[in-house]
This record gives structure tokens, sequence and C-alpha cells, in this order.
């Protein structure tokens, strides 16, 4: 298949896809983000929304985004109903409200024949996410998770050398993500101003597991490729009168004979992020911190460590296909974001326009990675529940790490 040309594939377009978000208002945490995510790359322009269920929040929002009055919803049946019929509906929508919306919203997109970006966790249970994996292939829709570390530069590069084989047979996968600020290391003395990650009707008491630990745990699943077989798992909480448990510890097997951990974390105080990896093959290991994004960390046996940057021409199609800038001009989280909003919207163009997509859309998160991460969570609760047993992971995905 011949590589389709990007300028060639906007030009024939004609113009920005129309997207339409539920959440992401004035009060999200994450909405900013992607609203400045969306527009690096300008394949997407906002049309509707129901940004907030604070009805003052989301007509505030529409109106710092110069919204048409009439395409502010009330529900996202609604949105999706009304933007249906349109001839300029929406053809994208974004779901960053909390997990528990995401399945009944992602579920009325899909049926209406409208593509998904979707935060994650993909759902509440594997069951919900196994659902929406269905829709998406029943409804020839596109979904893309937004595990968003997955955009950057150097991330994809440590995917093409462990998928090449550079680091040998895969032995050892580690992956952290522990933070320590003060937005997350304390509850708040009213127990009405705690945020939904630590609310335990949300997601249950194993929510760290959906907010922090599955990016931890989707970077080894992107780079490596392979599921999880079993899981071993010790989850805690130490801060004060907190629902939820704040830090956790996963074992793990992989069907290979790997092995890995995974830690999760909301009180590794003085950490800003802590996301991070780590991956050693039989000829030497991986390493990257999203803190310093710009460089990998390849260190092969009995060799020097070699610093691989961002930013050069011998680095695989997908790490130079991320990259805006020179070398020595950082990029950082934002574009990174942007990469998975450029790839999806040049996915959702060429589909529209009868060209093969695939090339743009392959090495996104999906509904897949959805049901892998919620078969880990799933398990990895029970193993808590029994006291760190090992658990079966399920298998949802053909054994493979190409």
């Amino acid at each position: 298949m011949s590589e389709i040309d990007i300028d060639e594939l906007r030009k024939n377009f004609g113009r920005r896809l129309r997207i339409g978000f539920i959440g992401g208002g004035r009060d999200s945490v994450i909405g900013g983000t992607h609203l400045a995510a969306m527009r690096v790359d300008g394949f997407f322009e906002l049309y509707a929304g129901v940004f907030s269920v604070d009805p003052t929040v989301s007509e505030a929002t529409a109106r710092a985004e110069f919204l048409d009055a009439d395409r502010v919803y009330e529900s996202f049946n609604e949105m999706a109903e009304k933007e249906a019929l349109r001839e300029d509906g929406i053809e994208v929508v974004l779901i960053a409200a909390p997990p528990h919306i995401h399945f009944e919203a992602a579920k009325v997109f899909l049926t209406k024949g409208i593509d998904v970006i979707c935060e994650k966790p993909i759902a509440i249970s594997r069951e919900q996410a196994s659902q929406l994996d269905d829709l998406a292939q029943q409804h020839s829709r596109l979904f893309c998770l937004t595990h968003c570390y997955t955009g950057y530069p150097m991330v994809r590069e440590a995917r093409a050398m462990v998928r090449s084989g550079q680091l040998g047979k895969i032995r050892i996968l580690e992956a952290e993500l522990a933070a320590g600020d003060p937005g997350v290391s304390f509850e708040p003395k009213n127990p009405a101003d705690r945020h939904w990650r630590f609310r335990e009707n949300i997601m249950g008491k194993g929510a760290i597991l959906g907010e922090v630990a599955s990016h931890a745990h989707h970077l080894l699943h992107y780079i490596y490729g392979e599921e999880i077989s079993a899981v071993s798992a010790e989850m805690s909480t130490f801060v004060p009168r907190r629902e939820v448990y704040d830090n956790a510890y996963l074992t793990t097997r992989y069907h290979s004979g790997a092995r890995g951990r995974i830690w999760g974390s909301y009180i590794a105080a003085g950490n800003d992020h802590g996301l991070c990896f780590r991956i050693y093959g039989e000829l030497g290991g991986l390493q990257w911190h999203q803190e310093d994004p710009e460089v990998l960390w390849f260190k092969p046996i009995g060799g020097q460590a070699q610093r691989i940057a961002r930013g050069y021409q011998n680095l695989s199609p997908w790490t130079t296909r991320g990259s805006r800038f020179r070398p020595g001009h950082p990029e950082g989280y934002a574009l990174a974001f942007a990469n998975l909003y450029a790839d999806f919207g040049c996915a959702v163009m060429a589909r529209q326009l009868g060209l093969p997509y695939e090339q743009f859309y392959e090495a996104l998160p999906t509904t897949s990675d959805g049901v892998v991460t919620m078969s880990l969570i799933e398990a990895a609760v029970a193993s808590n529940d029994n006291d760190g047993r090992w658990q079966p992971v399920s298998s949802t995905l053909s054994v493979s790490a190409t």
C-alpha cells in the first residue's frame, strides 16, 4: 500500500472535521488539553457539546468557544439524536466525562454513525469495554482511546525497537505512574469537594487502576504488544478519610514468559507526575521518563548507553511523523497529545474519501486496548481481594508481540 500524502489528503477533504464534546468544559481537568491538542494541526473544529452537568458551566464554555446556542445540548442523548439528523452534524465526538458515563455515551454515538474519541478508562467493566469493541466493528466506526503518552515520538521509537527485535527476547517490563502533588495526596475537608476519581461510586475502590495505573500498563502493552496472562496485586489506602485505594502494586506474568511490575500511586509525595518505563531483553534495555520525554535511553548489554533523541531522520516512520520541530527544540505533552488527534483525523478523512486509512489508525489506542486494560483491572481487583493471589487475566487478543 502506498503512503498517503497528508497535505493532499487535507486538500482533497477540503475542510476541518466537525467535532462535539461530552464533558471537557471550563471546570474540567483535561478539557483544555483536548482543545489545544485538537487544534494544533487544524484537523478539527468544535461545533457542538454538552460540556458539563452544570448548565451554567456548559453554556459559559460554549460562549467562550463561539458556538451557536442551538448546538449546546442538555444531554448526550439529545446531542447524538439531533446532530445525526443535521447535514452539518458532527462527525466525531470526544467523550471526556467521568468513566461511568463513557459506555452509554459512546454506545449512542457509535450507533448513530459518529466516530469516537474517548478518555480512558474506556468504561467501568470488561463487559462494557467488549460491547463497545463489538459496536465499533458492527457500525464500522473508528474509535481512539486517549492514552495520550503513546503520542510521544520516543515512546513510538521504543515500540519500533522492541518489535524489530533490537532488544532480543523481552524478559522484564516495568512501568509506573506515581504522583504525589497536593491535589491527590490529601482529601478535601469538605467531602462534597472530593474529585470524582476519589469517589467509590464511580469506579469502585480500585479506581486508581483505571485513572493512574492504566497509563503505565498501556505504555508497556503499546510497546510490547503482548497481553498479561496473570497478575498479583496489592492495593492500599494511606490518606485519611479516602474512599478508594491510593497506591497499587501489580506483579505480572506474560504469555511469553516475561515478567513485569506496574506501580500506580497518588501518594508518592514530591513526585510531580512520575510516569516512566523500563524494558529489558536479552540484548539490552530501554528507559524513558515522561518528564524528560525528548530522550530514550538504550543500553546494549556490555556496551555504551545510547541517547536516542527526537527529531532525527534515522528514526522509525511513526516516530518521525510524530515530530514537528527540529532537534533541540522541545515539543512536550501537548504535542504528543496532538499526535493522537492528527492520526485520528487523517484516518477519518481518508476513510470518508474511500482511501486506505490503516496507515494512520494502526498504532492508535482503540477499543481493543480498552478491553485489554479492563481485563487486567478486573483481575487485579480480584487478586487484591484474595490477599494478592495470582489471578488469570482473560485473554482477549491473539498471543503475539508483532
